[in-house]
């Protein structure tokens, strides 16, 4: 047997696992209400969340402190129908949140979006909209202005020990105003991130009003729609991309719809998902694909469309192949819609629709692992074909099957989310607990006499924790002949859950000693931890090319990603790239470990032992071990993990960190390979 031994510093209790899951069971499911999670750093008594209605939500960690951070700004009916309200809230990783003073303008009808524009680790903002709720069509001379496309640069931590943003103009940063419509513009994803020519710096693709575009003043049906494609030009500004259909061509225009990057044909390049009103003057829906040198064909499946919607994508029958689901109304004739398009693979597709989907326009969908069943769920509100407001769970049971949970039966359960529509649903893990906790926002009937509302839940269901998947293994890279392309792949991981053929990854890859990184999904490369709450632009399969633009000493990771949002920690590996003598491999360890919190997270390759000693060498926990999981402790202090298993050298890590968010300090050495039982080393717990 081969050891690891890890001294460490954690706190907190002893996880438990509970009760196990069936697919589709919703006997368990339980949510509660987060009443006044927002606390008053002048003391008081705690607050809600402010209320907004017709906006999209940013979950993003911009600090890097390991929790999801909250943007949004819209209409606030409690203070005038015109008003626009910017609401910033940080995480505390608790369930309590401090409201920030925002240092990002007021944007009505907004979808803002995080994403790293320049690859240094630290998230950036881009909020498209109206800088004005009461925008007037009739008034060109004011309605230009009122268009926004305000981009927002992280500039990281200041002496004072807050975080500066630098807003980017328009005319330096190349990208257009624009805004998706008063009448759809409501909370649906119109404005999305991903790498789509795999260069490693993230894109953005939007769709809307272009205004400066407009023939016809007067004419609402003449504004010109648009689904623009802003190239990131090495993480420095955008550039429009203005013919990417065969490359002679824009894409098909159109607004009050959604839009999504996915990779649809499992081939590692992204795709593209297009629903709303075009210029037909009906409803539209469209699907590109990528021909992997930067422009796109369209699909020749006549798929049924939709405006007023939302689209997004999921693998909800874990096949390993991402599905379309479309919400929304048919233009022409008013009829309100929910269906999926199964992947079949080969660029295929299959209608399905099921009774339990009930049509609804106005809404958004959101997707994950509620249950820790290994199916992901889904999350939608809406106005229904009876326009009335409605919030709805659809618990997944495999093969399209889902079972709806909404205020209908409350008293079956003992909760109901409230019902909006028009606004923001969300599955989130807002305290890092393993389990996905529910935002909920928009305008509602029920809750709020404003007519809006904005809630938090907690969701406290009682199934076992989700434990992170387990790191790929064998890494390998090479570099394509002929071209800047570097080809890297792994072995597929595994999850206590979510089948292998339903995980999908993430990859990073940095020149030695550099701080720019590229990555397809913003991540922690330390922890695993996923920065962002919608994730966009992962890889289904387990292989991806990226282009290289120099020679040198690169690191690079991969990490799988479940049904319940949770990234595995990061497998690294080292190559060196030189163009004539080809690259040469090393693999780091299979053996990973990282603590956060009250945890202490694992992951190996196959089977061994682990066991937990105090710095006294009594033991506090013992158990075998199989992939990945975590273990949390009763006290707060410093402890030696030894890990036993049959895949690597030994080596010790010592860990020196505090709690509570103060520094973390590291530091590595290499122990002889040799028979050794374990070896004390104290961390002092600050």
């Amino acid at each position: 047997m081969k050891l690891k031994l890890l001294l460490i510093a954690c706190s907190s209790c002893l996880s438990i696992v509970s009760h196990a899951q069936t697919p589709g069971d919703i006997e368990n499911v339980r949510f509660e209400y987060m009443e006044k999670p927002v606390l008053l750093s002048i003391g008081g008594d705690p607050l809600d969340f402010v209320h907004a209605t017709y906006t999209n939500m940013a979950w993003g960690d911009y600090n890097n402190d390991g929790s999801l951070d909250l943007f949004y700004s819209d209409k606030n009916n409690h203070g005038s129908a015109t008003k626009t309200q910017e609401s910033f809230y940080q995480n505390n990783g608790d369930g309590t949140f401090n409201k920030l003073t925002s240092p990002f303008a007021s944007t009505a009808f907004s979808c803002p979006v995080w994403f790293d524009m320049n690859n240094d680790g630290l998230l950036d903002l881009f909020i498209p909209g109206l800088s004005d709720w009461n925008y007037q069509w009739n008034d060109l001379s004011t309605r230009l202005s009122t268009i926004q496309a305000r981009l927002y640069i992280n500039q990281g931590v200041q002496t004072n020990g807050t975080y500066k943003f630098q807003e980017i103009p328009v005319s330096e940063s190349g990208l257009i105003p624009i805004f998706n419509g008063k009448t759809g513009g409501k909370g649906h994803n119109w404005a999305v991130a991903g790498d789509y020519d795999n260069d490693g710096y993230t894109d953005l693709l939007i769709t809307g009003f272009d205004e400066k575009e407009r023939s016809n003043r007067d004419d609402y049906e003449d504004a010109v729609r648009v689904v623009y494609l802003f190239r990131n030009i090495k993480g420095e500004s955008f550039e429009l991309q203005k013919t990417p259909l065969n490359g002679n061509k824009p894409f098909h225009g159109m607004t009050d719809g959604s839009v999504c990057f996915v990779d649809l044909d499992n081939d590692g390049w992204l795709d593209i998902v297009s629903t709303g009103y075009g210029y037909s003057r009906e409803s539209e829906m469209h699907v590109y694909w990528n021909m992997q040198d930067g422009t796109f064909t369209e699909s020749d499946y006549n798929f049924d469309t939709t405006t007023n919607s939302s689209c997004d994508v999921c693998d909800l029958n874990n096949d390993g192949w991402a599905d379309i689901i479309i919400t929304g109304v048919y233009f022409n004739n008013g009829q309100k819609k929910f269906y999926i398009y199964k992947n079949k693979g080969n660029r295929d597709f299959e209608k399905i629709e099921k009774e339990q989907l009930l049509p609804i326009d106005g809404g958004q969908l959101s997707f994950g692992d509620i249950n820790h069943d290994g199916l992901a769920d889904m999350l939608v509100g809406g106005h229904n074909n009876t326009y009335e407001h409605t919030t709805w769970l659809y618990v997944n049971k495999g093969n399209f099957d889902f079972e709806p949970m909404a205020w209908y039966n409350k008293e079956n359960y003992g909760w109901a989310f409230p019902r909006v529509t028009h606004g923001s649903e969300q599955l989130i893990d807002i305290d890092n607990d393993g389990q996905l906790d529910a935002w909920i926002s928009g305008w509602s009937k029920d809750t709020c006499n404003s007519g809006c509302n904005t809630e938090l839940w907690k969701n406290t269901s009682n199934v076992s924790k989700n434990e992170a998947p387990g790191t790929p293994q064998n890494l390998r890279a090479s570099l394509i002949e002929g071209t800047n392309l570097l080809s890297l792949s792994w072995d597929p991981a595994t999850d206590d859950i979510t089948p292998q053929s339903a995980l999908q990854y993430n990859i990073y890859l940095k020149k030695k000693d550099s701080g720019t990184c590229y990555m397809t999904v913003p991540a922690d490369i330390s922890s695993g931890f996923i920065k962002v709450g919608r994730i966009s632009g992962q890889l289904t399969q387990c292989s991806y090319k990226i282009k290289i633009e120099s020679n040198g000493v690169y690191e690079w990771g991969v990490q799988a990603i479940d049904n319940g949002k949770r990234g595995s920690l990061f497998a690294k590996s080292t190559l060196t790239i030189d163009q004539v003598s080809g690259i040469t491999n090393q693999e780091e360890e299979s053996i990973f470990i990282h603590s956060k919190g009250e945890s202490v997270y694992y992951s190996i390759k196959g089977t061994g032992d682990i066991t937990l000693f105090k710095t006294d060498g009594s033991i506090v926990y013992q158990n075998q071990i199989q992939e990945a999981g975590s273990i949390t402790l009763q006290e707060k202090g410093s402890y030696i993990v030894m890990i036993k298993t049959t895949e690597v050298r030994y080596s010790i890590t010592q860990f020196r960190f505090s709690l509570y968010g103060k520094k973390i300090f590291i530091t590595r050495m290499r122990c002889p390979v040799q028979p050794i039982t374990y070896i004390f080393k104290r961390a002092t717990v600050h």
